[in-house]
């Protein structure tokens, strides 16, 4: 019970457990559901947790925030069939919004397609749209503003891939 107990108060597992009910209203409940997943719920996030995000556009299967301060995922879509983990100040955003691809992307709700064991650091900052693909580290204060196509370890401003080694120790919990 104690150790139930427990779980249930890790900052991860509440940010988790409040998006999934956040994209249940969005979805489920045709009128009130957008205005209390939007309005209430994704405003609650941001109060108690200093993410600011609309849940409905976060689609990624195992997702680990353990230092929330700071986040901006926003409502452009981000999307993953794997592993992601993201430190506290990472912003996601676009480089231009009138670019034609980011229009037709965000419209779909995919402007950041993300791979299996991606990590991103504190305080980096990624402009989209783009794609990382699997096994991908970015170094803390990095600047994102084009797709990631190898595995490794990347950082700077602009990234820059600064080695190959990559171990999954940031993602085995998930």
């Amino acid at each position: 019970m104690k150790i139930g107990f427990r779980r249930y108060f890790i900052i991860e597992k509440q940010i988790n457990i409040g998006i999934k009910i956040s994209k249940f209203m969005y979805f489920k409940l045709p009128i009130f559901g957008k205005f209390i997943s939007t309005m209430i719920i994704d405003r609650m996030l941001l109060l108690i947790f200093g993410i600011d995000l609309l849940s409905h556009s976060i689609h990624i299967n195992k997702l680990s925030i353990s230092h929330p301060n700071g986040i901006l995922l926003g409502g452009n879509g981000i999307r993953s069939e794997g592993r992601v983990v993201i430190m506290s100040g990472v912003k996601f955003g676009a480089k231009t919004p009138k670019d034609p691809l980011y229009l037709e992307l965000h419209s779909k709700q995919s402007v950041f397609e993300l791979g299996d064991n991606v990590v991103i650091s504190s305080n980096s900052v990624i402009l989209g749209p783009i794609t990382i693909c699997d096994n991908v580290i970015i170094s803390a204060m990095s600047l994102v503003n084009k797709s990631i196509v190898e595995p490794g370890i990347y950082g700077g401003i602009p990234v820059k891939k600064l080695s190959s080694n990559v171990n999954q120790d940031w993602v085995e919990h998930l």
